[in-house]
């Protein structure tokens, strides 16, 4: 099982990815939230990572000169939220990872039409969807009794494309939603955090029990 560790603030926390094997870094440039950072601040962390490691720009409706700014600091993936417009992927040439949240069916249609709707070419960027809580790092969980059916709607609307479960993860729920949804790759921030941000031991944790979970 593949893990992203997302809302990178502190250069600490490249050492504890490092030390649990993540697959995945989340950098966060949207500010409204608290694990915001700059782009600076987003290369010095980087610098630290193991080369193994993928890094991942979270925004959340970005235009195209924003995208292409993520871009052009070297992450090898653009994960969005909100709005995805044809003009930022055009505009860019790494993966892109699509955020969508299951609480309202009419959202769900409306959003992955307009992606229906664009010109092939540019949907085969999108590599992959992250299906995610009703509120992009609000920590919670979508009701995933209700959903599992749209979310497994999703996944065969969308072959080849990875799965990625987010919202309200923690050490304690992961196997659960591994075993409910079969995801590609589990994403969790709030859940291995304490008061000062990404927290070792719940890393460590969070990454030994989504691993355990296939043997």
């Amino acid at each position: 099982m593949k893990v992203k560790i997302c809302g990178l603030t502190r250069p600490c926390e490249a050492e504890y990815l490092n030390e649990a094997g993540a697959d995945f870094a989340g950098f966060v440039f949207f500010e409204k939230s608290k694990r915001n950072v700059t782009p600076e601040t987003s290369d010095e962390i980087k610098k630290l990572l193991s080369d193994e490691i993928k890094t991942v720009a979270v925004t959340v409706s970005p235009d195209e000169k924003k995208a292409e700014m993520l871009q052009s600091h070297g992450f090898d993936i653009l994960q969005v939220h909100g709005d995805l417009s044809e003009a930022v992927l055009d505009a860019i040439n790494i993966p892109v990872w699509y955020a969508i949240n299951l609480s309202g069916e009419d959202e769900l249609k409306n959003r992955l039409d307009m992606f229906l709707n664009m010109p092939e070419s540019l949907q085969e960027k999108v590599t992959g969807f992250v299906i995610d809580g009703a509120e992009y790092g609000g920590g919670k969980t979508f009701d995933w009794e209700a959903q599992k059916n749209r979310f497994d709607g999703v996944k065969k609307s969308f072959p080849g494309r990875e799965m990625i479960l987010a919202g309200g993860l923690n050490a304690e729920n992961v196997q659960q939603g591994i075993a409910m949804f079969s995801p590609d790759i589990v994403d969790v921030s709030s859940g291995v955090e304490d008061g000062g941000g990404k927290n070792r031991d719940e890393v460590m944790k969070f990454i030994r029990r989504a691993r355990e979970h296939e043997k």
